[in-house]
């Protein structure tokens, strides 16, 4: 069984192979022991509190197939972000350490109205917002199905799909060993359908496909609130 480094490398090289994914412009760095950010290794944080799910991951040359059709058919837009889900004792001392961490890069810390139990944070610099930013997301309270998402890695791909279309084309690729759900439902529109890749080292590994009701720009430069 490959540990998570050897896993994410599998993925990002797999997902990178779209023509519109570019990973050379991606903030987020893997090799053999490490998990590279602008502010720190990650591993720490997802390793902290692990999930207790056993080790079990999809086909992962059946994502192969599923980056190429999206390419086939030009629905792939850009990769919108790389996020890590991971628990925390206290969401706003993990803030005020995020803030402190990126003050001392030339990356910006954002934040965005969470509707769920985690904070919504944001590295990059949404100056050039059609950039991939790096999401942070402390979940302090405890929830019964904590261990199917946390700790998470989710790796976010805006696309011109339908919710509806998304769910058909990766039920359909993947055999029906996924079934997407809606996260990001926000005024009864679903922004993100998530796809659970599996779980190593008890982290879990998230496919996250943006639907066309996602504007990014727009959220870019006018929901993202700048706190360092």
């Amino acid at each position: 069984m490959k540990n998570i480094y050897q896993t994410l490398q599998e993925v990002f090289r797999l997902v990178s192979a779209s023509k519109n994914l570019d990973f050379g412009n991606c903030p987020v760095t893997v090799n053999d022991s490490q998990i590279f950010t602008p502010i720190a290794d990650v591993t720490p944080i997802l390793f902290a509190q692990k999930s207790k799910l056993e080790n079990s991951i999809v086909d992962l040359s059946l994502l192969k197939n599923l980056i190429e059709f999206l390419d086939a058919n030009n629905s792939i837009v850009r990769l919108n972000h790389v996020g890590f889900g991971y628990r925390v004792k206290s969401q706003q001392t993990e803030r005020q350490r995020l803030i402190s961490l990126a003050q001392k890069t030339d990356q910006f810390l954002y934040e965005e109205e969470s509707n769920d139990f985690g904070l919504w944070l944001f590295l990059g610099n949404t100056g050039v917002w059609e950039n991939p930013l790096i999401e942070f997301v402390p979940v302090e309270k405890d929830d019964p199905q904590i261990d199917y998402y946390l700790p998470h890695i989710q790796i976010d791909i805006d696309t011109t799909l339908t919710t509806e279309e998304i769910e058909r084309i990766v039920k359909e690729i993947f055999h029906n060993t996924i079934k997407p759900y809606h996260i990001a439902v926000i005024n009864g529109i679903t922004y993100v359908v998530r796809n659970h890749l599996g779980v190593i080292d008890g982290v879990n590994i998230f496919l996250d496909l943006a639907t066309n009701s996602r504007n990014v720009q727009y959220h870019r430069q006018n929901i993202l609130k700048k706190i360092s």
